[in-house]
């Protein structure tokens, strides 16, 4: 058998480099977070899911359309076009705003409440086991039990004003975001935080370069599940048994059968709760991005 040398000079040098550069830039493309890679793959295929989401909308939009039509009253299903027409003409009154005004108000405050809290809370819990083992017992009554049952007792202990209203949504929603914050906390690779406390880095310091970082998932993934969640709290309150708002609009078109008008109004709520959905979507994508670039050495 006859031996192979290594073929030299600048053609192979070239070759070889070629190699290194592609070689170089798969591993960089690994490196990256799902998302965040380039290329024109990823932009020849970014618009399927789009087209896909609004081919599935205008469907459902479609057969909603045809089958209220198809109907001899519109007592109890309107087409969808009728939907739009009352809820345009809806948002021309003061009325309308000044009942979205009543159910945004105590909203902001109760989901605002919610991620604050969750999140300190998340942080704690998943941090020491002392604070886990401390308020393991009321999360998990919490989490089991219908916070709807709680309305009544909110609205005996704080009246029909904003404050009943914002503890419900706070308590909607609170839950969930400690849970998934704490959870992402546990998953933080115990690696780098025994590094940080070889180097004798304060809990503070700990929490602020290696946990928090690393638990930003779990803390987006309760932010946008806690946000549904509050939502919900804010219709249940509404419509159980403080009838003002949004809730007051829906318990009127409903006892005059104003179904057009009904629909409307839970279309001005499942719009509202999807843009707060986008909302948490865009800061989960910041924030992962934020969390890649800290990972990256300097």
């Amino acid at each position: 058998m006859g031996r192979r040398y290594a073929r030299t000079g600048p053609g192979a040098n070239r070759r070889v480099s070629a190699v290194s550069q592609k070689g170089d830039a798969a591993v960089g493309a690994e490196a990256l977070p799902t998302g965040l890679e380039g290329g024109s793959t990823a932009s020849r295929t970014g618009w399927a899911p789009w087209a896909y989401r609004i081919g599935s909308v205008g469907a459902v939009l479609l057969i909603w359309e045809v089958y209220g039509r198809s109907q001899e009253t519109t007592l109890f299903f309107v087409p969808f076009t009728s939907v739009v027409g009352a809820l345009w003409e809806q948002i021309q009154t003061v009325e309308f705003w000044d009942a979205y005004r009543q159910t945004f108000i105590p909203f902001v405050w109760g989901w605002l409440l919610s991620l604050a809290v969750g999140i300190v809370l998340g942080l704690l819990i998943g941090r020491f086991r002392t604070f886990d083992a401390l308020t393991k017992p009321y999360l998990t009554f919490l989490n089991a039990l219908p916070i709807s049952t709680l309305v009544p007792i909110a609205v005996i202990l704080f009246g029909i004003g904003y404050a009943s209203r914002i503890l419900v949504v706070f308590l909607f929603g609170v839950v969930e975001v400690t849970l998934n914050t704490a959870a992402g906390v546990r998953y933080v690779s115990k690696d780098l935080v025994e590094m940080g406390e070889s180097f004798n880095a304060r809990q503070w310091t700990l929490f602020r370069k290696v946990i928090f970082p690393a638990s930003v998932p779990g803390i987006m993934a309760g932010v946008r599940i806690g946000t549904g969640r509050a939502v919900v709290g804010m219709v249940v309150v509404e419509i159980l048994l403080v009838a003002v708002g949004m809730g007051r609009l829906i318990l009127r078109y409903r006892g005059r059968f104003q179904s057009a008008d009904l629909y409307a109004v839970v279309l001005a709520l499942i719009i509202f709760g999807i843009l707060l959905q986008v909302i948490a979507r865009r800061i989960e994508r910041r924030a992962s991005r934020w969390k890649y670039e800290m990972e990256q050495p300097a």
